[in-house]
């Protein structure tokens, strides 16, 4: 059988949904039989956006990488070379070569079927095909004379729960090899009824069926001991698209180029423009802006211009050195990059509800929808709502989970790994970045009624929040990874999904074509659009279906149709809340409609009222 290839057989993704199909080792279904990607061809013919701060893109991802992978190693006491921040500059970035549908034999990459390992539907002759055995397998014939039945593809592979090692199904006799290996599925749907036996030994009463999930993973890569620990039993997967090959991606907000800037200090940079906190900068200088101090730095760094240089700038550059160090101290735990993204996203041609409402002609009806908006704001603690028309995001896939991930669990650590240029080696590690612009809804909630909800459920100390910028100072120092910030993550990413379920309704777009973006430390969401073709939906439901929007919200966070055990359990589930892993921006992990209604894991539901004061427990 001729090895399975992209340019005889084409199998189309669109560009937007490729992240979670497509990279270098991920399995895909198609017709009988799985395929796992081998090789992808790089941007050959210049079709993707342009990334304009790459730098910072590799900088950001890298953290995730080394995080999820020495996380991986730790947890299960891996014999692997864990990520030190020196290996920064060996992740490459690599976008797709994009190709229209109508193009007749160009194509993205190949692909192979994988596992191959097959079992004739009649015998049950087994086979794990290799080396030359593949150029001459007709699967269509069984070799066992007489039987005339056909091969089927095995649909299960092995996985190591401890080690993360996931192997096809395989059996060799180690007397008579795999020639006359039967499989046998008794009952073809009950793992536990299927054994394998070498017909050699059966025959001469040497050997019973044996069970063929009862072998134990030695903890081997490519001949290497990865693992010290205790021999572990496989557990069977059954193959699915995301099933045993699971893709992380990360969705940024690109932002304009900083060469200058020292990597460690961009973050720090972007949020004190936001607070405007470079208040000692001498007046001449004017206002100051990240392209000015970028200009700075360029020239700080040339000898040849900063001899130049004004005593005002080499002042301006004294301040914000001086501001950065200060900021460092005071914000070493908070997720910058996530707060410095939203940031970018607000100042893009975004426009507020209040300003929709202003360029409304009749005054009658801006007096109606002010007071909408305000019973809005009021009911589900939001303080703003944005339309932003242009946003230039890239999403990226950083890495594979191998086996199962059990986001449900507390604590679980999945088998992270990132994508190797070369598997042996480990010396470059494949970032697959697809660069989009889209349009999208911003919601902001009311920080002082998020402040006061942390505070009321014993999440954060304090006696009460008053003011709007204690709010965000208190927000933007919760730490990564505390209750707090959980919890925080939680109210955010629950009322995203809720948003998103509800949003064909409203926006013309089902919840396969929307994307979200969660800013814990600045209490936000984005929801954006992933498809190409609807681009204005969401600005139709900002003009015209925000009241409705969030009533089916209110409706769906209230009930759902396997409470109560939903609610007394983890509050959510695939009837009210769950979305597809490649909308999701969390395995539809930190999820809980509880946040809301403050029944059973939180004392005060944030929307306390919405239901009336007998939804509180």
């Amino acid at each position: 059988m001729e090895e399975e290839t992209i340019d005889r057989i084409k199998h189309i993704f669109p560009a937007y949904n490729a992240l979670y199909h497509t990279v270098k080792g991920l399995v895909f279904m198609r017709g009988d039989f799985a395929h796992k990607v081998t090789y992808l061809y790089p941007d050959e013919n210049d079709r993707n956006l342009k990334i304009n701060n790459e730098r910072r893109l590799k900088e950001r991802l890298f953290k995730e990488i080394m995080r999820g992978y020495n996380a991986r190693i730790d947890r299960y006491n891996l014999l692997l070379q864990k990520l030190s921040d020196g290996r920064k500059n060996d992740v490459e970035i690599v976008k797709f070569k994009l190709v229209e549908s109508g193009e007749g034999d160009d194509f993205s990459g190949r692909y192979t079927i994988f596992p191959r390992t097959f079992v004739c539907s009649r015998c049950g002759d087994f086979r794990n095909l290799k080396g030359n055995e593949w150029n001459s397998f007709n699967p269509n014939r069984c070799r066992v004379p007489g039987c005339g039945g056909k091969y089927e593809q095995v649909s299960i592979v092995m996985f190591c729960e401890e080690c993360g090692m996931i192997t096809p199904l395989y059996y060799s006799c180690r007397e008579h090899g795999t020639r006359r290996i039967r499989l046998d599925r008794r009952v073809q749907d009950s793992l536990l009824t299927w054994n394998v036996v070498c017909l050699d030994c059966y025959e001469r009463g040497r050997r019973e069926p044996v069970d063929i999930f009862r072998f134990v993973c030695r903890h081997k890569e490519r001949g290497e001991k990865i693992s010290e620990s205790e021999e572990k039993k496989f557990k069977p997967l059954t193959i699915k698209e995301g099933g045993i090959y699971t893709p992380v991606v990360l969705t940024s907000v690109d932002i304009l180029p900083t060469e200058s800037i020292h990597m460690r200090d961009l973050e720090y940079i972007l949020l004190v423009l936001h607070l405007g906190k470079f208040k000692k900068i001498p007046d001449r200088v004017g206002p100051i802006s990240l392209e000015k101090i970028e200009s700075y730095y360029r020239a700080y760094s040339d000898d040849n211009l900063k001899e130049f240089l004004s005593p005002e700038i080499r002042e301006s550059v004294k301040v914000i050195e001086e501001t950065i160090r200060e900021l460092k101290e005071r914000y070493s735990g908070a997720d910058l990059e996530s707060y410095n993204d939203y940031i970018a996203i607000k100042g893009r041609g975004a426009r507020s509800y209040d300003e929709f409402i202003g360029e409304v002609d009749d005054e009658t009806k801006r007096t109606i929808l002010r007071e909408k908006y305000q019973k809005l704001k009021e009911r589900y603690g939001i303080e703003e709502i944005t339309y932003i028309p242009e946003i230039n995001l890239i999403s990226s896939c950083i890495g594979i989970i191998n086996g199962i991930n059990k986001f449900y669990e507390s604590g679980f650590v999945p088998h992270f790994n990132p994508i190797w240029k070369d598997e042996r080696r480990k010396d470059k590690i494949l970032v697959y970045a697809y660069p989009f612009e889209t349009e999208g809804i911003l919601i902001d909630l009311d920080k002082v009624k998020v402040c006061n909800w942390l505070i009321k459920n014993r999440l954060i100390d304090g006696k009460g929040v008053k003011s709007e910028s204690d709010a965000k100072e208190i927000l933007l120092e919760i730490e990564r990874d505390t209750e707090a910030y959980n919890a925080l993550k939680t109210l955010l990413h629950t009322l995203s999904h809720l948003l998103i379920r509800r949003s064909s309704l409203y926006t013309g777009l089902d919840s396969d074509s929307c994307g979200e973006m969660i800013f814990i430390n600045p209490a936000a969401i984005l929801i954006y659009s992933t498809s190409n073709i609807n681009i204005g939906g969401f600005e139709f439901v900002f003009e015209h279906s925000l009241d409705d929007w969030f009533r089916d919200v209110e409706f769906e966070a209230g009930e759902c149709t396997l409470d109560p055990v939903c609610i007394f359990e983890k509050g959510s589930c695939f009837s009210c809340s769950y979305l597809p892993e490649f909308v999701c921006t969390d395995f539809n992990h930190h999820l809980d409609r509880d946040v809301f209604l403050g029944k059973k894991r939180f004392n005060t539901g944030y929307w306390e009222g919405a239901w009336g004061d007998e939804a509180v427990a």
